[in-house]
């Protein structure tokens, strides 16, 4: 039997169901010492509710992430349902959870 090694720069992933991507993305950003944000692959930088980061918005986003500099928080691909938190940041994922904001769906991968 054949097994993938992981790669030593593979990030594992908890995945996550999103209710308050708002609040989820505020609170990421807010942690992050150099928080990056990506709204469908371009990097924004207006976090107020005039920009992209409302519920709507995030809603309707196709590719999402936050960074701390080159690390990655938080992000999902094609739907919010679709969500992931790095394992590195498994207290944030906690702390949201106790918040309300999402539900962690299992254990990293």
């Amino acid at each position: 039997m054949f097994w993938k090694r992981r790669d030593k720069n593979e990030v594992s992933l908890i995945p996550v169901l999103p209710k308050n991507y708002r609040a989820i993305a505020l609170e990421a950003i807010d942690k992050a010492y150099a928080p990056r944000v990506f709204f469908n692959k371009k990097e924004i930088h207006d976090f107020s509710e005039a920009g992209f980061l409302t519920q709507k918005e995030i809603r309707n986003c196709i590719d999402f992430e936050i960074r701390d500099g080159g690390i990655p928080i938080l992000g999902f691909h094609d739907h919010p349902s679709q969500m992931w938190i790095s394992e590195s940041y498994k207290n944030f994922a906690i702390a949201c959870e106790e918040s309300g904001w999402l539900k962690v769906e299992g254990q990293a991968s």
